[in-house]
């Protein structure tokens, strides 16, 4: 697996909230919120402990699920201890991939709670493979809304689920993935200003060609750059 990542501040905000990390097998996006610094505390958090946690690979659900309630866990303890960082709280989306089998194939393994979110780009479309977790989202899952109106939708930004709140429940998302299909994980720093179809035609684009993540921060940027953006590409 070949791995592109790029994060930006982008145009508007003065610092990033946005972490992520990456290893041969295991990537992960966090975008934190809070007061003052407590949105970049609770996303560094979060990466800090998919970073060391033990992934091995034997049971990915187990472990896929293990590791964001452990991140959960980790920024409540931090907001409980430091009043600074009360009520603090991240997306999560992590992924872990399987070793190839004898014809190429991975088996991924996605664990999210909020509104990051993993596409796959697989035989030339496009695939959102998570669900985000919003007011705006369940609006839209429900016809309620259409999809030009969640855009400027007053409630676009509230969270049904994140990091930090009370009680999550985390969604399980697994898929496998052919030899030369593209994994993406990215915050709504991206999304919120780039259109799938946009996301999709870059995609298409030659992997080797340029960094595709640090492409796509690009386009968020020209699009006005009003949110952090991270984004991660692997291609399988």
């Amino acid at each position: 697996m070949e791995i592109r990542t790029a994060t930006d501040t982008g145009l508007v905000r003065e610092n990033n909230e946005d972490s992520l990390w990456v290893s041969s097998r295991i990537l992960v996006v966090c975008d934190g919120m809070g007061g003052h610094v407590a949105g970049e505390v609770a996303s560094s958090l979060a990466t800090e402990v998919i970073k060391s946690f033990p992934f091995t690979g034997k049971d990915p659900k187990g472990e896929v699920l293990s590791a964001v309630h452990q991140a959960q866990e980790r920024i409540l303890a931090e907001g409980k201890n430091n009043e600074a960082y009360h009520g603090m709280g991240s997306t999560i989306t992590l992924a872990a991939l399987s070793e190839p089998d004898e014809t190429g194939n991975v088996v991924l393994t996605v664990g999210h709670v909020g509104d990051s979110r993993c596409y796959v780009f697989s035989r030339g479309s496009l695939e959102q493979i998570t669900s985000d977790h919003s007011v705006v989202a369940e609006l839209l899952r429900s016809e309620t809304i259409t999809a030009e109106e969640a855009r400027t939708h007053p409630k676009k930004h509230i969270l049904t689920q994140v990091l930090g709140a009370a009680e999550i429940e985390v969604e399980l998302v697994t898929r496998t993935l052919a030899p030369g299909a593209l994994l993406m994980l990215c915050t709504d720093g991206l999304t919120d200003l780039v259109d799938d179809s946009l996301i999709e035609e870059t995609l298409r684009q030659d992997f080797y060609s340029s960094n595709l993540a640090q492409d796509l921060v690009d386009l968020a940027n020209q699009s006005g750059g009003v949110d952090n953006i991270t984004v991660i590409v692997a291609r399988i």
